[in-house]
């Protein structure tokens, strides 16, 4: 039971881990979208 809850915890980690990622990148990108618009 106990390898069950570790592998929730670490399925939960994963995906709060990727959509953080995610978040970033498109953050990173919606910046380097603005930069770029006002330098022109």
């Amino acid at each position: 039971m106990i390898w069950f809850r570790i592998a929730m915890i670490a399925m939960f980690s994963v995906t709060a881990l990727s959509v953080t990622v995610y978040q970033g990148i498109e953050v990173f990108h919606a910046f380097q979208d603005l930069f770029q618009n006002r330098v022109k």
